[in-house]
């Protein structure tokens, strides 16, 4: 199966400047950032929120390389959705390597879509390990440009 990122996600999933705080305070600021974009029904927050945190206590989705893959999958949501938040200071995200995450790639998906889930997860992982495109990524200053970089990374790992 062929992925296509830019499918699940667009200039209205794209967060700058995050602050340093508490995991939870982190995951809850992005869905704010989805629900005010429309991306995600309010009252569906803290149920999403809820099993992005019971994610996080089986161990840390920060990978290492400033990354971390924060995802869950759904029931109440009807399609995959990805949000890249990005922190130029850096977010204590309890990362593998001790250091702090600059990229966070949130993946949200429909609780049956398993299979799609996991290979989107790989997906975005493979992109993220370039430390290149990393480094590009944090140093964006519009969601056009994210855009025309995850598009490039795309195309360039197939």
């Amino acid at each position: 199966m062929d992925i296509n990122i830019l499918d699940h996600f667009d200039k209205n999933c794209v967060v700058f400047d995050i602050k340093p705080k508490s995991k939870k305070i982190i995951l809850s600021s992005i869905l704010d950032h989805l629900i005010e974009k429309k991306k995600i029904d309010s009252e569906k927050k803290k149920e999403i929120l809820k099993v992005l945190l019971q994610r996080e206590e089986m161990g840390s989705t920060a990978i290492g390389g400033h990354i971390a893959l924060p995802h869950a999958r759904i029931s109440s949501i009807d399609n995959i959705l990805v949000c890249f938040a990005i922190s130029n200071a850096g977010v204590n995200f309890d990362s593998l390597d001790q250091e702090p995450v600059n990229i966070v790639a949130l993946l949200i998906s429909n609780q049956k879509e398993a299979g799609l889930h996991l290979k989107m997860l790989a997906f975005l992982a493979r992109m993220l390990r370039d430390k290149y495109f990393v480094q590009q990524l944090k140093n964006t200053h519009t969601e056009e440009e994210v855009i025309a970089l995850v598009a490039k990374q795309q195309q360039a790992i197939r």
